[in-house]
């Protein structure tokens, strides 16, 4: 069964959609060494880095 994420309950991003989207790009790649559908400390640097080039923030 699949749960619903819970990555902005706190409200940290500005543009919560936008960095869900970029997520599934990532996830969805092969990168460094790490397959595709699975999950790395580097696919979410990744994953800070486009969102911050594409406009997203963070909220305090």
């Amino acid at each position: 069964m699949a749960t619903k994420s819970k990555v902005n309950a706190a409200g940290n991003y500005t543009k919560p959609g936008l960095r869900k989207r970029i997520v599934a790009q990532v996830k969805a790649a092969a990168t460094q060494g790490t397959g595709a559908g699975q999950w790395s400390a580097r696919k979410a640097q990744l994953v800070a880095k486009k969102y911050k080039a594409a406009g997203g923030g963070y909220r305090d």
